[in-house]
């Protein structure tokens, strides 16, 4: 549930918690922030069976809250969607929520493991890339990339700035002799060309992709693989939550849009299952974002990789996903959204790294839809005759993106967007012209 606050609102930390309704619900106790003050609100992930139902947010007092609270305030917001659930696996229906949880032992239609049934499972390889630097995440997202459930996996590291990472070496002290992880070096700065790379190493038939600063879900992977049910599924995207709300920029960040595309899963394709909205499939972020992503090997090779004009690391700084995103939606592929598939990003922290991370987003959008104009005439005529209803989308109070926003959504930041937009046309060339 999304609180509306006015302008002269002040963003304090929010605590995350994740509760499995599996388990009897424990009751929270006082933490510390990070950087500080107190936490006096709660946002809880809301689990049955390891599935994410959506998010409860709860008040706390001096730090604490009851699990019996908790209870009553997860099935006042979400009983429906709880009920639905039991439903559909075939289970009691509940009627309401206890501290001792719902009690379903045993493997649940639900799980990845049904979904992949008996067959061998596919070969998976997980690709995450990296930069390095005293900044990186990288070992904590690596710790998650080898604990996963799924079995049948490799890890390769693609190093983008292999010249002064420091990676070999830190890999080398901080997992000695790990059998299922791999290192390469991709020179050529720019996250597709890194991406790209690891593909190209990759051995699994399904290739996974995320980023260095993510703490990865156990059943990640695995719900990953278990959404190519379909031959028709060429890419399976998954949620991205966010791994702390401690400061204000972080939770503007979310409200500029944030990653997470919903609990529902959803399929999109250019016959029966597109949206009902005259941008798509140039509708920006439904599809889901690169840091959270998996491919059929062949596919990727198919569609030519990511390409190397766009993304971060680039004059285009972005819109890599959102290119071969639609390109696969065009042609003729499908892609699944699977919440089940979580990743938890790590936000910047700071208000200036905030704007000038939508100031990128808008001119990695800006140079995608440039080279779907200049490189694409099949599709040019039907993207151009878009730009006024995208102009209604970026602009208008009510449209679905900005209509959730609170008063408190600092109007620089909705500047900054439009500016990186505006130059994207600009940073495509400069790209096209470098790369």
């Amino acid at each position: 549930m999304r609180r509306r606050r006015d302008a002269g609102a002040t963003f304090g930390p929010i605590r995350l918690l994740d509760v499995e309704l599996g388990r009897p619900l424990e009751d929270v106790r006082p933490l510390r922030p990070a950087l500080g003050g107190a936490y006096d609100e709660l946002r809880i992930l809301v689990r049955l069976h390891g599935r994410p139902l959506g998010t409860v947010t709860a008040r706390l007092q001096d730090g604490n809250l009851d699990g019996g609270l908790m209870a009553d305030a997860i099935w006042g917001e979400m009983a429906g969607a709880i009920q639905r659930h039991c439903r559909k696996d075939g289970l009691p229906v509940p009627e309401t929520l206890v501290v001792a949880g719902l009690e379903h032992p045993g493997q649940q239609p639900c799980s990845w493991r049904s979904a992949l049934g008996e067959a061998p499972p596919p070969l998976a390889t997980l690709v995450v890339t990296t930069c390095g630097g005293q900044d990186s995440r990288l070992h904590e997202t690596l710790r998650g990339a080898l604990a996963q459930t799924y079995t049948r996996f490799e890890v390769v590291v693609v190093d983008n700035r292999p010249a002064t990472s420091g990676v070999p070496p830190a890999l080398a002290a901080a997992f000695p002799n790990e059998p299922n992880l791999r290192y390469v070096a991709e020179p050529r700065p720019g996250l597709s060309h890194a991406r790209n790379c690891g593909a190209a190493t990759a051995r699994g038939e399904i290739i996974a992709f995320t980023d260095d600063d993510v703490d990865i879900d156990a059943d990640w992977l695995a719900c990953l693989v278990a959404g190519f049910d379909d031959p028709r599924v060429a890419c399976v995207t998954g949620l991205i939550l966010p791994l702390e709300l401690e400061t204000g920029a972080q939770r503007l960040l979310e409200e500029f849009g944030g990653y997470a595309k919903g609990f529902e899963r959803r399929i999109w394709d250019c016959a029966d299952h597109g949206l009902d909205n005259p941008l798509y499939p140039y509708t920006v972020g439904v599809f889901g974002s690169g840091a959270n992503a998996a491919f059929r090997a062949s596919v990727l090779a198919d569609l030519g990789g990511f390409d190397g004009v766009l993304g971060t690391g680039t004059p285009a700084r972005g819109g890599e996903d959102i290119d071969i995103y639609v390109t696969c939606v065009q042609r003729g592929y499908r892609i699944t959204y699977e919440p089940g598939a979580i990743v938890r990003h790590a936000h910047l922290r700071e208000m200036d790294q905030v704007r000038q991370k939508v100031r990128d987003y808008g001119v990695g959008l800006g140079a995608m839809l440039t080279k779907h104009l200049v490189t694409n005439r099949s599709t040019a005529a039907a993207l151009l005759s878009r730009v006024p209803t995208g102009a209604v989308h970026l602009l208008s109070a009510s449209s679905p993106k900005n209509a959730s926003r609170s008063g408190a959504y600092p109007p620089a930041l909705i500047l900054a967007e439009l500016e990186g937009l505006a130059y994207g046309p600009v940073a495509y060339v400069r790209s096209r012209v470098s790369s």
